[in-house]
Parts: C-alpha cells; structure tokens; sequence
C-alpha cells in the first residue's frame, strides 16, 4: 500500500499498475475525449455528509474523467472499490485546491483503491468503464465519535450502463 499525501489531498492507493489499455477497453474508447462528471463529497454550507449526487449514470465502452472535491470543513474519502475493479484506470490528478484551472501538483499512475480528499482539495481520476454493473461508492472516514461517514449516510452508487 502507498499513502500518498500531497497539499490539501491525500491519495490511499493500492497500485497495481496500468493494464495496457488494449487488454481491458478497444481503441475507440482509450482515444475518445473523456466525459467529465463531477463528485462533489460533503456540503460547503452543512455538517451533512453525503456524494452528491448519491448517483452517477455512466455509459460502458466511455471514457470519463471523474472530478471529485471537497467543499467541506472534514475530510472525505471516495472508495469503490468494485468500480475500480471495473474499470481501465488512466491516472489520478491531485489538485491542490478545487477551481477550474488549479494547478495539478500530482498526478498517480495506477489503480486507485481509496481517494481521500481534504478540505478544499480535489482530485481528477480518468478511466474507461468496461462493464456494466451498479457499483457502491463510501466515505470511510471516522468522525470524533468513531462512526464511519458511511454509517452516517454517506454513501451512493455508481450505474454503469
């Protein structure tokens, strides 16, 4: 396992290094421009923990390119793990805070297995989906109480189509 921890947003990730995307995905689908969607985890104006939105349609054969940020005061944590297994991973991008055009300060080649993202921060992770299925997304994270954002609602599901 290795922790990645740069500016505001700390990848957790499993690498297990990239395919080659011949393998997993056809050549139409690797070379198309990706599809950006965005997740946004927790609320700006609220304690409330949640993804939002708590669904995500996805067509299989795409490429997207997953924006994932933070507007809150905790952090998050992004980990579906069935999803990754689904997909053909590109790259993560870390942001060092979450606005069009900041700057990327890291960037993880690999298969992502948790994305946790700090206060401010955000994260951009490109893949190509390869199979349908409706996949879980949760939040991990354990407040002060040692609850996990998960069992305070925070979680939602990826559809694969």
């Amino acid at each position: 396992m290795r922790i990645f921890s740069v500016g505001t947003a700390t990848l957790v990730a499993l690498m297990a290094g990239l395919s080659a995307a011949s393998n997993h995905a056809d050549t139409k689908s690797v070379k198309q421009e990706a599809i950006t969607v965005r997740l946004t985890l927790g609320s700006e104006t609220s304690k409330k923990r949640i993804f939002n939105p708590e669904q995500i349609v996805l067509e299989t054969g795409k490429r997207y390119k997953l924006v994932i940020d933070n507007p809150s005061s905790e952090i998050h944590e992004f980990d579906a793990p069935d999803l990754v297994a689904a997909v053909e991973s590109s790259h993560v991008n870390v942001a060092e805070y979450f606005r069009p055009g900041a700057p990327i300060i890291a960037k993880v080649v690999g298969t992502p297995a948790e994305i946790e993202v700090h206060p401010g921060g955000a994260v951009e992770w490109e893949f190509v989906t390869k199979s349908p299925g409706i996949f879980g997304m949760i939040c991990d994270v354990e407040d002060q109480n040692g609850k996990t954002h998960t069992s305070l609602g925070m979680k939602g599901a990826i559809i694969v189509k």
